[in-house]
């Protein structure tokens, strides 16, 4: 089952190859004063002169369709 996910979150880990761009994210939850990790996936159908690429240590909006793999929580943009 796959629901919605938005986020502001710093991105940890990087890896682009030509069809997808994959890495670690973290965010703030205020509620709990933690840090937590997710992992995310852009695919190259989400490329659009529009967006900007990312790097590591850049700050991202991240929406999209979440899961959980392997208990972790995994953004598909």
């Amino acid at each position: 089952m796959t629901t919605t996910l938005s986020v502001i979150a710093l991105v940890t880990r990087l890896r682009s190859s030509t069809q997808i761009s994959s890495g670690e994210a973290i965010y703030r939850d205020k509620t709990t004063n933690t840090t937590p990790c997710f992992a995310f996936k852009q695919f190259v159908n989400s490329r659009h002169d529009y967006n900007e690429k990312f790097r590591e240590g850049d700050l991202v909006l991240f929406g999209g369709k979440f899961s959980l793999d392997e208990n972790k929580l995994v953004v598909s943009n």
